[in-house]
């Protein structure tokens, strides 16, 4: 999120540009009810994600998945302007008046949107979505579009197959100096009169040519050359935006752009997959990770059943999955990963599972697991059911990374069973089933223990999963409590009177409490308060309609060990995210991907849903309680966002230590002053390292792919060892295998790989890197990226020339003697429809290269030693093509100046030159890398 000082922000202009689609759809949309919405009945109102979701789908559904998916885009466009790899890269902010080639950019960015949807890979559509929407922003505040007179949005940009035209070319002088923090007329009036678009430059990379206006404001270096001042308008403050009396008109355009390209998109790819592009869906998915050994035939044929029960009685319903998803494990293979949107199809896949041979444990159940992780949307829950222990223990770290980063619930369902065909149990470690309790704990699931018997009654939690779901209370009294331990029992041991009290508020329903392991049976099956249902060693404890509201309390009589969950239905819930502080041109809160790090301050940022529903009432939100294992580890006071009622920000305590796990836990009161609490279901973790992944160019068929990643330790001198590896598995290289960082200390590396010329265009690849303290305790830091294979680009004709010289000069003697003392210079000018990344002389040094119109130039200076040389370009898309030149002839007493003709359009007759031509002795060739 970026500190916004009363200014409209990209996170502002892309959640209101998501909601006013959204309200569009769900006008032009049949409604559930029989009613249709409309749009004017939301006029100069703000757009609010809960009133449009309510006013579509009922004020009892949860809007939370929906908020998520808009923060996730949100967040990714806030990203732009934080991370190293998009910070400074003028083309992604349209700045250096590199117009053409961030336009490209953009066309290249909606073709990644669109493969990634129409191949289910919502995730990576929606980061890819965020980054464009930054991109097409910025046109209006960082170019001079708004100073022309415009009051619409340019009808070219991001459109396919048109050109943006009349842009200031190199030697076209567009700024005079500004010596004042507000710069108003700097801009020369010849701009206007010829209609020439052009932006503002920013920082030093790369430098600003003479005459060329500056990005402008507090942190751009740019400004102290002259011209002085800048044209940006970003913010309302003079300090960070010379045109910032401009700043609404341009955040006008901006939205109404980010708008017009969500509109257009939603027509292109139609309501279904623009729905669940941004989880519009008050439903979940189903997830199954499934053993398939020849002991698991019941608990196969429970997954069966309620599937099949779930498929039939929500089809049609505003609860049917909008996804599912199937992971099947034994050993030693897992996979593959089965994930389709069509009920029938993931029947006929699920019901093609059988149990089959391996009648000995441990299984490959983690790699399972991940491999769900990987492919599951936020806030999903998975369930997973086996009768084995893990044999892949070790991916433990891994799995919960990605529960963290996921927001995934992972309920286990374990049968345990001793006639059943597997080893003895009396053969097997009583704590084999440890691993599962704690992945369930952090994640915010369950683990249930059953049998043969009653898997099936048991596996009904499946059907109870909700995007409503909140967890009221929570407890384990020990590690192992298994139906088999509670058969050793005997009536002789003691018992002890436990009391667990836990709080109920007003908004909550549908109160279900599951207990068990050993507990003295209840000899109620129904009381005034609840109705209690026995399934084995389980006790399901529904309370009755309406819950009243207020403190309860459970009191149990334990003969050993035993859990406690209890959840409710509510519409008050919220998401988190930890953020980190940046600075630079936009000042802010970098959302992080990983665990909040100990050393580094951070920051918990809170999005309430529910919060504006009338059954919420004046729901007043006041503080975060981090709880620990052993008590609260602080409460922090929360900040209301200055722009946003539902959006909140608190520093977490610097006293949080590495490995220290904490619960979010939610406080408020409501209209009559009652306690209101919400916890968050998954567990964080302070991590020790921050390790951030990420990529600049598009993934294709059997091309290299290069992924830097960066390393910050901000705690004591560590040695770390780093590992990197891929789903499916390909060889991946890293650039460095260990190194030593000290106190606040990073390092940068790249991870390569070649894709296969196989992948078929929307696959995904997943990069998973792992930083581990080789000396000093404490779990390993992980990082993850998907990437999207898109299919590949088309052949040009390299044979073609895609540079030419525009001006040579200098003049180098027949001696060779003193060439140290002469030097030539040229000029090249380079089209390439997908834009210029970098230019290096092969063998040297880069090359800086500049916006000149529609294409890019070059200045190339050498002495007299080096008479002709290649440069090697880098477009892109990662195609890199050779560029040869060399030194004017040897032209006694005279230096050579000389402009050759343009070359705009590669045709073959563009290449033939008169025999003058050929004296000013400036040659350039292209040919393919």
């Amino acid at each position: 999120m970026t500190f916004a000082w009363g200014s409209v922000t990209h996170q502002d202009m892309t959640e209101d540009a998501i909601l006013s689609v959204t309200l569009r759809l769900f006008a032009e949309m049949p409604h559930p009810k029989g009613k249709r919405i409309q749009e004017e009945d939301f006029k100069d109102r703000t757009l609010l994600a809960d009133d449009i979701f309510a006013a579509f789908f009922g004020p009892e559904v949860s809007a939370k998945r929906f908020r998520g998916a808009i923060a996730q885009v949100a967040s990714a466009n806030a990203a732009m302007d934080f991370l190293n790899t998009t910070r400074d890269d003028p083309v992604l902010h349209f700045d250096s008046e590199l117009i053409h080639s961030a336009n490209a950019w953009l066309l290249q960015a909606r073709k990644e949107v669109l493969q990634a949807v129409r191949s289910e890979q919502y995730d990576i559509a929606r980061e890819k979505l965020g980054q464009l929407l930054h991109t097409l922003q910025d046109f209006y505040s960082h170019s001079n579009w708004v100073e022309l007179g415009h009051r619409h949005i340019h009808p070219h940009l991001l459109k396919p197959g048109r050109e943006i035209k009349s842009i200031a070319e190199a030697d076209t002088q567009t700024c005079s100096s500004c010596p004042y923090w507000t710069c108003e007329g700097n801009l020369v009036e010849s701009l206007a009169t010829k209609g020439l678009l052009t932006t503002g430059y920013y920082g030093t990379k790369p430098e600003k040519p003479k005459g060329k206006c500056s990005h402008g404001g507090t942190f751009d270096d740019s400004r102290y050359r002259d011209p002085h001042g800048g044209i940006n308008k970003d913010s309302s403050s003079f300090l960070f935006s010379p045109h910032h009396y401009l700043h609404s008109e341009a955040a006008a355009l901006a939205q109404e752009a980010s708008t017009h390209f969500l509109e257009m998109l939603w027509r292109d790819i139609g309501n279904k997959q623009f729905m669940r592009l941004l989880d519009i869906s008050p439903a979940t998915g189903l997830s199954f990770v499934v053993d398939t050994t020849g002991s698991m035939g019941e608990e196969i044929n429970a997954a069966k059943s309620q599937a099949r029960k779930i498929i039939h009685s929500r089809r049609g319903t505003l609860q049917e999955p909008d996804f599912y998803l199937l992971v099947p494990f034994n050993d030693p293979d897992f996979g593959p990963m089965l994930k389709t949107s069509d009920p029938e199809k993931f029947w006929e896949l699920l019901d093609t599972i059988h149990p089959l041979g391996g009648k000995d444990e441990p299984e490959m159940c983690l790699s399972a697991l991940e491999l769900a992780l990987q492919n599951s949307p936020p806030y999903s829950e998975i369930f997973v059911f086996t009768d084995a222990s893990a044999k892949d223990a070790h991916l433990k770290n891994s799995v919960e990374a990605l529960i963290q980063e996921q927001k995934c619930k992972v309920t286990f369902l374990i049968t345990e069973d001793p006639s059943r065909t597997r080893v003895k149990r009396e053969t097997l470690a009583p704590d084999r089933f440890n691993l599962y309790i704690d992945l369930a704990h952090s994640s915010g699931g369950q683990i249930i223990f059953t049998n043969n018997e009653n898997i099936r009654r048991v596996a009904e939690v499946i059907g109870e999963s909700s995007v409503s779901s909140v967890t009221l209370f929570n407890h384990q009294n020990g590690a192992i409590f298994s139906l088999q331990d509670s058969h050793k029992r005997t009536r002789r041991q003691a018992t002890k009177q436990e009391v667990h009290p836990f709080w109920i508020d007003s908004l909550v329903d549908k109160v279900v409490m599951t207990i068990q392991g050993s507990a003295q049976r209840s000899t109620l099956d129904r009381g005034p308060l609840a109705e209690i249902q026995s399934i084995g060693g389980i006790y399901r404890v529904l309370l009755l309609s309406p819950v009243r509201p207020g403190e309860w309390t459970l009191t149990l009589h334990p003969i050993g060990n035993y859990s406690v969950h209890i959840q409710g239905q509510s519409t008050l819930d919220f998401l988190h995210y930890f953020a980190v502080p940046v600075d630079g041109r936009h000042p802010g809160l970098l959302k992080m991907d990983s665990s909040p790090i100990e050393g580094l301050p951070v920051y918990l940022v809170v999005m309430a849903t529910g919060l504006s529903q009338p059954e919420s009432g004046s729901v007043q939100l006041e503080a975060v309680n981090l709880a620990g294992k052993t008590g609260s580890l602080g409460e922090m006071r929360l900040q209301r966002d200055s722009n946003k009622t539902d959006l909140f920000v608190a520093k977490l305590p610097p006293s949080l230590l590495a490995n220290g796990s904490f619960t979010v836990i939610l406080r408020g009161v409501d209209s009559e002053g009652r306690k209101v609490e919400r916890a968050a279901p998954q567990v964080a973790t302070m991590a020790g390292s921050l390790l951030e992944l990420s990529r600049d160019t598009p993934v294709f068929p059997g091309k290299p792919v290069s992924i830097a990643w960066k390393l910050t330790n901000p705690g004591s001198l560590k040695q770390y060892g780093l590992k990197a590896s891929s789903v499916p598995q390909l060889p991946v290289n890293i650039s460095s295998s260990r190194l030593k960082l000290g106190l606040n200390k990073t390092a940068t590396g790249q991870i390569t790989l070649q894709v296969p010329g196989a992948a078929v265009p929307g696959s995904v690849i997943t990069i998973t890197m792992q930083a581990s303290s080789l000396h000093a305790a404490g779990d390993p830091t992980f990082a993850h990226i998907h990437l999207l294979v898109m299919p590949p680009p088309p052949v040009h004709n390299l044979s073609l020339p895609f540079c030419n010289a525009s001006w040579v000069s200098g003049f180098c003697g027949p001696s060779k003697l003193q060439c140290h003392a002469g030097h030539w210079t040229a000029t090249l000018r380079i089209w390439d429809k997908a834009g210029v990344r970098s230019v290096q002389a092969e063998g040297g040094a880069v090359v800086p290269h500049q916006a000149d119109g529609p294409a890019e130039s070059v200045r190339y200076t050498s002495d007299c030693c080096l008479q002709e040389a290649t440069l090697v370009v880098t477009n892109r898309l990662g195609e890199k093509y050779r560029c040869r030149v060399e030194a004017p002839p040897e032209v006694p007493g005279k230096v050579v100046g000389s402009t050759l003709p343009e070359i705009p359009n590669r045709g073959a007759d563009a290449v033939i030159a008169t025999w003058w031509q050929v004296l000013v002795a400036f040659l350039v060739t292209c040919s393919a890398l």
